[in-house]
């Protein structure tokens, strides 16, 4: 079968970019002034995964169809702990139940009544939780100790693509986020943290959350210009140590928050983030793409290279933020995007970080 022949004024492309994929511009490459806290996080100061499982009711007829026992096994066992009986075979026509597997971070320093996001996913072959309501589910460290529960309704931000988008021929609507995967914002209680025992240490270690050479560096001295010289100095791109006065000892949480405050100025590097579930793309407005020709199933990619047939053409400088929103104009999906973009990142054409989220 051949390839469409995709060529279409560039700036009629962009006036139609929205339909498909939302997109979100900053500014790459460049210098930002940020304090040490917002940049680092102290080393055995870390978060751990929680994870449980647990029903989510009350969906329109999307939930769990019979042949998925664990939902009707679980609905049986809840009901029987609030002193109701009951069994499966009578529960053969409900639909407005899911089994999920819900998942949390536990962060550094969390104490018992603070609030977390939870993710919730479903493990049975229900079509959507949009709209449900988790059940009080504990959460669980690897240690098999209940650190939090989780209860609420989800968002997972699902839609489906609207067919009047764009009108080309054989445009096919696509699905544009996953529906059975949702968040509940601030859906988890702490019932228990972890202790790491920070006042006690000699030295502290900044982990850097974007490792740099450069900002290593640029954060040792800051804190030498700060505290005193010789206090900070930069192990590798991604740490640098941190001496604790004496003068902190035994308070050395007083003495991490001096340092989170003082000011340095970071090298942000380009990257591209794209969120699957939500059809989101964040990247800087300034990032270019090399020539290069990429073809992805029914369309084929050009970008300052010799015209042939079949192709999709777009000029010299392109930048990623153009690619985008042509794909998105005639109705390629958020996983073609990605597709794309990481071939001509393989092919050399794209120097930036991609992140899949």
């Amino acid at each position: 079968m051949n390839k469409k022949i995709l060529l279409i004024p560039l700036a009629f492309l962009f006036l139609l970019f929205w339909g498909l994929t939302t997109v979100i511009f900053f500014a790459p490459n460049s210098s930002s002034a940020a304090t040490i806290g917002n940049v680092t996080s102290v080393y055995g100061a870390m978060s751990n995964p929680i994870v449980g499982y647990g029903l989510v009711t009350g969906l329109d007829g999307t939930g769990d169809q019979w042949g998925v026992n664990v939902t009707q096994q679980s609905i049986v066992t809840m009901l029987s702990k609030l002193g109701i009986n009951t069994n499966e075979a009578s529960l053969y026509e409900i639909r407005d139940t899911a089994a999920v597997m819900v998942t949390a971070e536990l962060p550094p320093f969390a104490v018992p009544g603070e609030k977390i996001n939870v993710t919730v996913s479903a493990i049975g072959n229900a079509e959507s939780i949009e709209g449900g309501v988790l059940l009080m589910t504990p959460l669980k460290g690897p240690n098999g100790k209940v650190y939090a529960l989780a209860q609420g309704s989800i968002s997972t931000g699902g839609s489906v693509a609207a067919q009047n988008v764009m009108p080309l021929p054989g445009y096919v609507p696509v699905s544009q986020n996953f529906q059975t995967a949702g968040i509940i914002d601030n859906g988890g209680i702490v019932e228990k943290g972890v202790s790491i025992g920070l006042n006690t240490f000699k030295t502290v270690r900044l982990i850097l959350k974007n490792p740099s050479f450069t900002n290593s560096s640029r954060i040792a001295a800051a804190i030498n210009a700060k505290i005193g010289k010789g206090t900070a100095k930069p192990l590798n791109s991604a740490s640098v140590e941190v001496a604790v006065p004496v003068s902190y000892s035994g308070n050395v949480s007083q003495f991490v928050s001096v340092v989170n405050a003082i000011n340095v100025k970071t090298h942000s590097k380009a990257i591209i983030v794209i969120d699957e579930r939500s059809g989101t793309v964040v990247m800087g407005g300034n990032i270019k793409i090399n020539p290069v020709a990429v073809s992805n199933r029914n369309i084929t990619l050009k970008i300052n290279g010799k015209r042939t047939p079949n192709a999709f053409y777009l000029k010299k400088g392109l930048t990623v933020a153009n690619l985008v929103k042509a794909l998105n104009a005639v109705g390629a999906s958020t996983s073609s995007i990605i597709s794309m973009l990481e071939s001509i990142k393989a092919a050399g054409a794209l120097s930036a970080e991609i992140k899949v989220i």
